[in-house]
């Protein structure tokens, strides 16, 4: 089970680990683990700094303690700075050890240094020991750098060999960035199709918001405005939803029931981007009074 924990990350599995410690400090990584797991990370990285001054060569101890000083809010940029330490001394340690090079990968990717994600991504599944969860980084740093046919081949073979043991929530992830990939390579159907099927497992604005991108690109404005009204139907104070819908209706030329969303959106949320677009609907309707209005109040705020 721990082989599990080190060649697929984005899995939670905690079992005792299989480094030569004694159970108490086994008993702590796992704790450590399940700490970073739930979002812990200042106390998970508390335990592993003690383990680790234990263990100082346990390649494991320190790749999981790089990954919690990354991602820990508290001081985030000398948290990089310890994590890339971190990693490079377990891949000093541990030349075959996959994850250590996939977490250097995430530190590159962090800055926008694309070019050495993939390098090193590609290392971390070509290793003796590989992190085949490093398909997954890869294909987020192909996509970054424009090279969208390629990232949508990494993470469909993720998805094909992993998906049936991922955690619900890191299904959503992927297949999340899954369809951002196929809406940069215009494959608007079928990112539709995932967003479809995410909302049918948990309804949030957020995706619907992504549908109504694609289906406006597909040019598809009525299937757009559908979904919008479903989403205003569930909740009656979304602002988000009505500033979308008014957005659409304006697409369309109906500037009377574009101006009717705005005002409901700027009555639940008054916001200087609603106002300004109200604004160059009045202009559009010859209402230049309204508009001078609307910009003054959008200059105030």
């Amino acid at each position: 089970m721990a082989a599990a924990l080190l060649t697929l990350p984005i899995l939670t599995v905690f079992s005792t680990p299989a480094w030569s410690m004694d159970r108490a400090d086994e008993r702590l990584v796992n704790e450590a683990i399940r700490l970073a797991d739930a979002g812990n990370f200042p106390h998970a990285a508390r335990i592993l700094q003690g383990v680790h001054q234990r263990y100082p060569k346990d390649t494991f101890v320190l790749v999981q303690l790089g990954h919690v000083s990354m991602n820990s809010a508290a001081d985030l940029t000398n948290g990089t700075i310890l994590a890339e330490k971190c990693f490079r001394r377990a891949i000093e340690l541990d030349p075959q050890f996959g994850r250590a090079y996939k977490k250097l990968a995430e530190c590159y990717d962090g800055r926008g240094d694309f070019l050495n994600g993939v390098k090193y991504t590609t290392k971390a599944m070509s290793v003796k020991k590989p992190d085949m969860d490093a398909l997954r980084e890869r294909a987020g740093a192909l996509s970054n750098l424009k090279r969208d046919k390629e990232a949508l081949a990494d993470i469909d073979l993720f998805i094909n060999k992993y998906k049936s043991t991922l955690r619900d929530r890191d299904k959503k992830k992927v297949q999340l960035q899954r369809a951002a990939i196929l809406e940069n390579l215009k494959q608007y159907d079928k990112a539709v199709a995932v967003y479809r099927e995410l909302l049918k497992l948990n309804y949030e604005d957020s995706i619907v918001f992504r549908e109504v991108i694609c289906l406006r690109a597909m040019n598809k404005p009525e299937e757009a405005l559908k979904s919008l009204n479903k989403l205003i139907a569930r909740n009656k104070a979304d602002d988000t939803g009505y500033l979308n819908r008014a957005r659409l209706f304006e697409s369309l030329g109906k500037h009377k029931e574009a101006i009717s969303d705005y005002s409901v959106s700027i009555d639940l949320a008054s916001s200087t981007t609603a106002l300004k677009e109200r604004a160059a609907v009045y202009d559009k309707i010859g209402r230049k009074d309204l508009a001078d209005r609307d910009r003054k109040e959008a200059d105030r705020l």
